[in-house]
């Protein structure tokens, strides 16, 4: 094949999965890197998946015009999945969009003065569900964006991908080029750690395994398989008909309560620490004054929400995967790499 990709933020958990799916697939991937100390790392882990013989690296900061245009030349794709996703809630909305929108247009820029063909951006549903005074369950869909607005449910890092993808889309399309643009928007992201470094989501899974929750807040979201994702991004690859749009990657929504139970058959020996009932709604709002992460879940407490990913298969060609395995993947690889 020999078609070179373009991609973002390589240490991280979802890029890593994406890099084996494109290397596997024979493409050269040049992945970035904000610092050289995490190339040896991400080579080490990748190679036990894949061969890195196409693999190299360039360190290059989000916030920093500086060689992103030259690293792009010779690029035929761009994928672009970092972003910050962090654990806790910051108190200052702001303080993750310089890295989120800032650093997208700086990809997107080079994207576009290396004359690349395609770009696929890694979005979030979080950009898509967030609004105040929704019915209950309540859908959402490609076409429905998170209320930016609303300052008590939407948090720094819901903030941070919608103006990111919200950015991306208007930057296009002012260029007249919106079918070179596609987003991939997963919603809770589960499946095989690879290592140690793992990211939000398997956090949350090393914290119920540990025994840290008393009960599961009743808080729902689609699950979504990081294989998938990274078979998702790298499908879009000389695929027409995605151009344009933004493909919610998931296949089931599943309560807390039930990836508990998940886990608890995944790894029998956990199941006392697992939670096995649900917290009450002012108890996860008493806990969100100590662990500002509880205050992410408040505005979905009790909400269920419903989305219909059969388009995305279709445009996409493959079928998405329940989420028993990717939860029983993501438990079974935090216990291999002793995480609890």
């Amino acid at each position: 094949m020999g078609e070179k990709v373009f991609l973002t933020g390589i240490s991280g958990w979802i890029a890593k999965h994406t890099a084996i799916e494109l290397l596997n697939s024979g493409y050269e991937v040049l992945g970035t890197v904000r610092n050289n100390n995490l190339i040896e790392q991400t080579k080490e882990t990748l190679s036990k998946y894949t061969s890195i013989d196409k693999l190299s690296f360039v360190e290059l900061d989000l916030l920093k015009d500086d060689g992103w245009n030259e690293a792009a030349k010779g690029c035929k794709y761009i994928m672009h999945v970092a972003s910050p996703f962090p654990m806790k809630v910051s108190n200052n909305r702001d303080s993750l969009l310089p890295v989120a929108v800032d650093g997208t247009l700086r990809v997107l820029n080079a994207g576009l003065n290396a004359d690349v063909e395609q770009i696929i951006i890694t979005s979030s549903i979080v950009a898509m569900f967030r609004k105040p005074n929704r019915s209950n369950p309540y859908s959402f869909g490609e076409n429905d964006w998170t209320d930016v607005n609303w300052v008590e449910g939407v948090s720094d890092y819901f903030l941070s991908k919608t103006k990111a993808e919200r950015a991306a889309w208007d930057f296009m399309e002012s260029k007249g080029l919106k079918n070179k643009l596609t987003s991939i928007n997963p919603g809770g992201v589960f499946g095989d750690a690879l290592d140690k470094k793992g990211g939000t989501s398997i956090e949350y899974v090393r914290q119920f395994m540990k025994g840290k929750f008393p009960g599961a807040p009743k808080f729902a979201v689609l699950i979504s398989d990081v294989k998938d994702i990274a078979k998702a991004h790298v499908a879009c690859i000389g695929n027409n008909k995605v151009g344009g749009r933004r493909l919610i990657v998931g296949k089931e929504v599943k309560k807390l309560v039930e990836l508990s139970q998940l886990m608890a058959e995944a790894m029998p020996e956990y199941a006392k620490k697992l939670p096995k009932k649900e917290l009450p709604n002012f108890m996860v709002k008493l806990i969100s004054y100590l662990d500002s992460s509880a205050k992410t879940m408040i505005p979905d407490l009790g909400i269920v929400m419903q989305t219909d990913t059969t388009y995305a298969e279709e445009l996409l060609g493959f079928k998405f995967k329940p989420a028993k395995g990717c939860i029983s993947e993501n438990a079974k690889s935090v216990v291999r790499l002793g995480l609890v």
